[in-house]
């Protein structure tokens, strides 16, 4: 059988670029083959290479935005898109070379699906605003999967630059190809200006810490918070949130390695910086 062909016949359904001119850097990974079946003309690093010779595969890593970013100013692009090596992450840049953040990609993806949305639990306040029926799942393509089957969800998106849908039959799949092309599809007419209009809150990004007692950090941090927490859930680590002020934190063990890992997100940037500064604390 003829894969390749086969899965690009797939995607064309839901290709519709509608005039945008969209740049794709493939991080000389394994999507480049796939958008010249789509006859994509803006490809940047599309020639698989596992020595990776433009940049890194991480496209979450700031050196490796450089060519997407000079492709963008120079072609004045709509928006630019880059990939991981396995094509299963995606990220985006807007039309003044910013990155977009995972959670306004969630907005504009999810709000087209039908069901539950699915986020992890490191997705902030925006996509809960914004989206209907959202539920808190743990971090990670297994549990995301496992629950998006349990409750019949539509989308699900983690702040990784993971995108999951349903392929019928009762399967879900992660795909950053799909997912950008389902971006595309909803596009705004400018995507710097939709972004402007959107509330703009305060956001650490996952902060890492190198913790041999995770378990003893994480019973310190609730007892420290619990009286004026609003809510706590620990379906995966612990995560605490506040009203009057409203902010929240979440802080995850690493299955793997001595870390214990920190968001926190707050409408306020006073206490943005004051709550930050005060879990760093607990957690150095």
């Amino acid at each position: 059988m003829d894969y390749l062909n086969s899965y690009a016949d797939f995607l064309k359904k839901f290709y519709s670029p509608r005039g945008k001119k969209i740049i794709f850097d493939c991080s000389n990974g394994t999507v480049g083959p796939i958008f010249k079946k789509l006859g994509v003309k803006f490809l940047v690093n599309d020639r698989p290479d596992g020595n990776f010779p433009a940049h890194g595969p991480d496209p979450m890593k700031p050196e490796a935005l450089q060519d997407i970013s000079e492709a963008v100013k120079e072609n004045k692009a709509d928006l630019g898109v880059i990939f991981d090596a396995d094509g299963d992450r995606v990220f985006f840049m807007d039309d003044l070379r910013r990155g977009v953040d995972p959670d306004i990609v969630a907005v504009l993806i999810g709000k087209n699906f039908k069901g539950p949305v699915i986020l992890d639990v490191r997705s902030g306040y925006l996509p809960r605003e914004l989206l209907k029926n959202v539920k808190d799942c743990r971090v990670g393509h297994f549990f995301i999967k496992k629950m998006m089957a349990k409750i019949k969800a539509g989308f699900a998106a983690e702040s990784s630059g993971h995108y999951y849908f349903p392929l019928g039959g009762g399967a879900y799949f992660d795909s950053g190809i799909l997912a950008a092309l389902h971006l595309i599809n909803s596009l705004p007419p400018k995507l710097s200006e939709f972004i402007y209009g959107l509330h703009h809150y305060f956001k650490t990004g996952e902060l890492n810490f190198k913790i041999k007692d995770k378990t003893g950090i994480m019973k310190s941090i609730e007892k420290r918070f619990q009286k004026e927490a609003a809510k706590t859930s620990k379906i995966d680590g612990i995560k605490m949130e506040f009203k009057s002020p409203d902010w929240w934190f979440s802080v995850r063990p690493s299955n793997t390695e001595d870390l214990l890992r920190l968001n926190l997100e707050a409408k306020d940037e006073e206490i943005f910086e004051e709550k930050t500064k005060e879990l760093r604390k607990f957690l150095k």
